[in-house]
């Protein structure tokens, strides 16, 4: 199936966005982690939890380095702390991954 502009319409229907991957290829795998942490964290006074010192690190050692656990641990952090009315910390993050199934 081809769209109007000689695109591949059933396959164009299913791309949500496009990357430059040579423009991204000099990040490090702990950059990547961290842009897509900041994304799924809320600002607060629009300065980034992540900015918080040790939450980063939490993070990743909580989720192993596997991204869909750290948007399962960081879901669940944001809410408890909204929940809690509390902010996000690090014995937050250690609290809350021992509630993941491993």
């Amino acid at each position: 199936l081809k769209g109007s502009r000689g695109e591949f319409a059933q396959l164009y229907s299913r791309v949500g966005m496009a990357l430059d991957l040579e423009a991204h290829k000099s990040l490090s795998g702990v950059d990547d982690f961290n842009t897509i942490l900041a994304s799924l964290l809320p600002e607060d006074d629009g300065q980034s939890a992540i900015r918080i010192p040790g939450i980063a690190e939490a993070f990743l050692k909580y989720s192993k380095g596997n991204y869909r656990r750290m948007f399962k641990l960081a879901r669940g952090v944001v809410r408890a702390s909204a929940i809690g009315n509390q902010g996000i910390s690090v014995k937050l993050i250690e609290t809350y991954a021992q509630m993941l199934i491993h």
